[in-house]
């Protein structure tokens, strides 16, 4: 690609029309040399592009490959200690069944799979439901309804604390006849 790119930049500059006069030449040559100055910076920008586009072409394709390859190396770890661990305690590991559990897939192969994921989520509850629940704090999209919460909370639990450390001592209620003296705890 380069070799082409640099082609087309020579085909392009042949192309130009012949020398002005003297006087306009120095500035027709200030703006022949800018020109130039900006199809170079341009073939460059252009063949860095390529390189970092093939470069990233490669790069994707062998994180794809080595994530395939992760998959089915946690697969097979994770049978085998599944196994191990049922070896040294039958009562409460179960009996390993064929593979690893993948029913948290989000991105299944067969189309049962498929559809019973495609069920799972028209069941899904929107987020009305679940702000009316109490599981979604705020309007979705809120990044800052789960601490206003915790905030409005602790206000609640500040306020409660200085109704109770104001609240009259039950020496206090016995004087005033609010309480019997045998109702009152007992103070060290």
């Amino acid at each position: 690609m380069t070799s082409s790119l640099w082609h087309s930049i020579y085909i392009h500059r042949s192309a130009l029309p012949p020398p002005p006069h003297p006087q306009e030449q120095s500035g027709l040559l200030n703006q022949a040399t800018q020109a130039a100055n900006n199809l170079a910076t341009q073939a460059t920008t252009l063949v860095n592009q390529a390189a970092n586009s093939d470069t990233t072409a490669n790069v994707t394709s062998q994180a794809k490959t080595l994530g395939s390859q992760a998959v089915g190396a946690a697969g097979t770890l994770a049978g085998q200690a599944h196994a191990q661990a049922h070896a040294l305690a039958p009562g409460i590991v179960p009996a390993p069944t064929e593979g690893v559990d993948l029913s948290h897939d989000l991105k299944p192969d067969s189309e049962a799979d498929k559809e019973k994921l495609a069920k799972a989520l028209e069941k899904k509850a929107d987020a009305s439901e679940l702000k009316n629940k109490g599981i979604l704090k705020g309007n979705p999209g809120d990044s800052l309804a789960g601490k206003k919460d915790e905030l409005q909370k602790a206000m609640q639990k500040d306020v409660l604390d200085n109704g109770i450390a104001q609240r009259p001592h039950p020496e206090e209620l016995v004087s005033k006849g609010i309480l019997s003296p045998d109702e009152a705890p007992k103070t060290n």
